[in-house]
């Protein structure tokens, strides 16, 4: 085995450069011998060594999750078999099997958020949906696949499409926050009064609230604090409002009631946030410096 001459890195067979500082390989063939893998591939993601297919450690746990699947759905048929109509296997069978599958994505599925991700998803709406038909429960799996939807939609579909069209992935992200909140009140057997007068209308003060930090962001430097602030800000804005409008559903005489002082508490972020904008733009002014 050759080392390199000038930082003494140890180079694989067949190597006529040395990896790390290029400096040419002055050394019989015999030495050198046959080109092998490289030590520092220039794109780990397709080197063999850093994304193995399946390697003795992933055959075992696949070996181990399929064993544990199999003995335990050939369990559960014989005890199905055993008490008769006063057990019935199958939902313990799907979940087995959901449940394995979970680990087998992670093994087969590219090693990537959104693929995952994507998987986990499904796999969870199917376990909820085996869950429901099976046990003639008929409501709460609804809720639960929605918000898994809701999930999906929020944290995964905007790093699903291209970055340069990722602001339409966040906008269908926004939306389906806005349908959720309506099909929340729909399972619940409602006429749609509580969303569309206090949740819709709470939601699109928030929206609105952090549009200003989307757009202080792009058109100038906000610091970590003003960003902090603001997050905090669009919250005491969204508390305040979700009072307002249920006051206002109710036909309540009163303008705010409990939210009374989280309003003082945002009008004086606002202004703090304000006054500080403003006193670095004239500070910037007199400095000759651009914001």
């Amino acid at each position: 085995m050759a080392y390199c001459v000038r930082c003494g890195v140890k180079l694989v067979q067949g190597s006529t450069v040395c990896p790390l500082c290029k400096t040419e390989v002055q050394a019989p063939k015999e030495i050198i011998g046959e080109p092998g893998v490289p030590l520092f591939p220039e794109d780990p993601l397709q080197s063999p060594i850093a994304h193995p297919l399946l390697d003795k450690n992933r055959k075992g746990i696949i070996e181990l999750v399929v064993a544990f699947m199999v003995i335990t759905v050939i369990s559960l048929i014989i005890t199905g078999f055993a008490l008769g109509n006063s057990f019935s296997p199958w939902l313990p069978i799907i979940c087995v099997v959901l449940g394995g599958s979970y680990i087998l994505v992670a093994i087969f599925v590219k090693p990537s958020y959104t693929y995952i991700a994507s998987w986990y998803v499904g796999i969870t709406i199917a376990l909820l949906l085996s869950i429901d038909l099976l046990s003639n429960v008929m409501l709460w799996p609804y809720y639960a696949i929605a918000s898994v939807t809701l999930y999906w939609l929020i944290a995964v579909l905007p790093w699903w499409v291209p970055k340069r069209k990722r602001k339409w992935g966040f906008g269908v992200a926004a939306l389906a926050i806005a349908v959720f909140l309506i099909v929340l009140d729909a399972l619940g057997g409602n006429d749609l009064t509580w969303s569309l007068l206090i949740a819709l209308p709470t939601y699109g003060v928030v929206l609105f609230s952090l549009a200003f930090i989307l757009l202080r962001m792009r058109f100038g430097k906000p610091t970590i604090t003003d960003l902090v602030l603001s997050v905090i800000l669009s919250a005491c804005w969204g508390v305040v409002a979700g009072d307002f409008f249920y006051l206002r559903m109710v036909a309540s005489p009163r303008l705010l009631t409990w939210s009374s002082s989280v309003f003082i508490v945002g009008l004086a972020l606002f202004l703090f946030l304000t006054l500080n904008v403003t006193l670095r733009r004239v500070r910037n002014y007199f400095n000759n410096r651009l914001v």
